[in-house]
């Protein structure tokens, strides 16, 4: 079969992207009248946009400090490595179709500082794990509150992947770090490494701080949404604004355009008039959330991109062969060391 040419296939990637934010478009605002938007938006106050626009940023920081201390046992990271790291990684989700900025994070840190590839993974794991975690907790207590239990998995469901998650963890936890057999070993050292990044999990000094931060960044998110109910002069809960925040995310990680044109809005307008938002208000708080999340993240990123990222250093062959090789050396965090070892440090 003839092989189908770099550039063309990132043409039918973006095509496909493409026709699934216009599917997604029309099915989020084909029921929406348009001189009822352009009314609801007219209302709007400005000072509600320049207070979401603060808030979105102020996430941004609270993110970035939350990254370096997931990043703080397997190196010294600058808070600024952190959140260019960040920034332009949100920056290539924006610019590039199917959610392809995402590995920019692990490369950035790991062309900045000695931490591998693996470990920055294990550690990204951390922080998805964590935004995960703290997310469905704030929306299971909304659920309650506006008497929504009956549309979230049953108890025993929720329990049960629970723990599931953590005899999984476990398992591979316990597997062996060498083999005779080459693709088994490289296999089995790459677990034991993205593990290393996964270790911050298990430091109440970092968890002390990056929870907190977690719960503290999903609130602003959501606060952005009751910031633009008020400048409507119709306000609704943090409660409400936690469910739309979910089904957002929700609707985000399905692969489309750059920006998540279209799946942003189909997330946001589906629970918006879930929760008997009116159909202009919620049309006008969809759209104004994805622009300011959006424009910042375009603006900030295409800052860092010709600041930072067009200055980043070409590391030699010599000096990346070094840098491997002290990388090979480290000690493994999840090794028990030889008892002659013990004795020594005693």
């Amino acid at each position: 079969m003839p092989r189908i040419k770099p550039h063309r296939s990132k043409a039918i990637l973006f095509l496909i992207g493409l026709v699934i934010s216009g599917f997604c478009l029309y099915f989020a605002f084909r029921k929406v009248n348009l001189n009822s938007f352009l009314l609801e938006f007219k209302k709007m106050n400005p000072m509600a946009i320049v207070l979401a626009l603060v808030l979105v940023n102020l996430h941004n920081f609270l993110l970035a400090f939350r990254w370096k201390f997931l990043l703080s046992h397997l190196g010294k990271v600058p808070y600024w490595t952190a959140f260019w790291s960040l920034r332009l990684s949100f920056f290539f989700n924006a610019s590039l179709p199917a959610r392809l900025g995402e590995p920019f994070r692990v490369w950035y840190i790991h062309r900045m500082t000695k931490i591998s590839p693996a470990r920055a993974v294990g550690a990204l794991g951390v922080d998805r794990f964590l935004d995960f975690v703290c997310l469905f907790a704030l929306v299971y207590i909304s659920a309650l509150v506006l008497g929504m239990r009956g549309n979230l998995p049953a108890t025993s469901t929720i329990v049960g992947a629970t723990i599931s998650v953590f005899a999984l963890f476990f398992v591979l936890a316990k597997l062996p770090k060498h083999s005779k057999v080459g693709w088994l070993h490289w296999l089995l050292q790459l677990r034991s490494r993205i593990f290393e990044g996964i270790a911050s999990l298990k430091s109440i000094r970092v968890m002390s701080s990056a929870i907190p931060i977690s719960f503290l960044g999903w609130c602003i998110e959501a606060s952005i949404l009751v910031v633009f109910s008020y400048g409507l002069g119709d306000p609704f809960s943090i409660f409400r604004a936690f469910m739309v925040v979910a089904a957002v995310n929700v609707a985000i990680s399905i692969p489309s355009s750059p920006g998540h044109i279209g799946t942003f809005q189909l997330g946001a307008m589906t629970m918006l008039l879930f929760l008997n938002v009116g159909k202009g208000q919620a049309a006008t708080i969809a759209i104004l959330y994805h622009l300011v999340q959006l424009i910042p993240t375009l603006l900030i990123g295409a800052f860092g991109y010709y600041f930072y990222f067009m200055r980043i250093p070409k590391i030699s062959k010599t000096a990346k062969a070094h840098v491997l090789a002290d990388l090979e050396n480290q000690p493994t965090i999840w090794e028990t060391p030889p008892v002659s070892e013990k004795r020594n440090a005693s």
